[in-house]
């Protein structure tokens, strides 16, 4: 058993960044979110659906970039943007594709196949996959890997409006400093549970980053 009886509520406009070591369960806890695992026992529910029986109604409502970017190879940048927006039926598609290419800085590779683009490269494209639908909710591991400090900062640009305008975020990430940086709530997996959620304003961010595993037991 990876996880038990974790407890979490993740409401519009929220950000929260869960941390834990290698093995705690923080990619588990995010497939089931993603609806590619099934709980044992429990429910998990997304913008009013349940995520294992919802069906559409509850894929349409998230965006995820997890470990591997989920792009197709042969396509390029511009043709996996398009493919996933029509699998989501998107509205203003095109307009939505350009906004995250530039954002992203994607514009000189638009026309570039997925294969042929570095780590860095990809992860830019998994997150603009990932947002081109527009979701409600975005699970995301890992997601600053691969990027430099300029494309960090632009990614954390982006988390910042989504969440803005009313979207929520639930991160897992060994870079903590990020995590805090750009997450409204901190929280702790440990022992297979959620053992400490908290506002990151409450959270003395200094210690939290030096050893958030002993911060959070001796805050119990």
């Amino acid at each position: 058993m990876v996880l038990d009886g974790v407890d979490l509520r993740l409401e519009a406009g929220w950000s929260v960044c869960v941390c834990g070591v290698n093995g705690a369960g923080k990619s588990t806890l995010l497939k089931l979110v993603a609806g590619l695992l099934r709980p044992d026992a429990g429910s998990m529910r997304l913008c009013g659906s349940d995520i294992g029986s919802g069906g559409d109604a509850a894929r349409a409502g998230l965006g995820a970039v997890l470990h591997e970017p989920m792009v197709y190879a042969d396509l390029t940048v511009l043709e996996n943007l398009r493919f996933f927006a029509g699998l989501y039926a998107a509205g203003r598609a095109e307009s939505r594709i350009d906004e995250l290419i530039d954002r992203l800085q994607l514009a000189p590779y638009r026309f570039d196949r997925a294969a042929v683009l570095s780590r860095g490269l990809l992860q830019r494209l998994a997150i603009a996959r990932a947002l081109v639908h527009e979701p409600a909710v975005l699970v995301a591991d890992e997601p600053s890997t691969g990027l430099d400090a300029e494309a960090s900062g632009i990614l954390l640009s982006i988390l910042e409006g989504f969440t803005a305008a009313g979207g929520a975020v639930l991160m897992a990430t060994h870079d903590v400093e990020f995590g805090i940086r750009c997450c409204r709530k901190a929280a702790v997996l440990d022992g297979r549970r959620i053992c400490f959620e908290k506002d990151v304003c409450d959270i003395d961010a200094a210690a939290f980053t030096r050893d958030y595993l002993a911060y959070a037991r001796e805050s119990r």
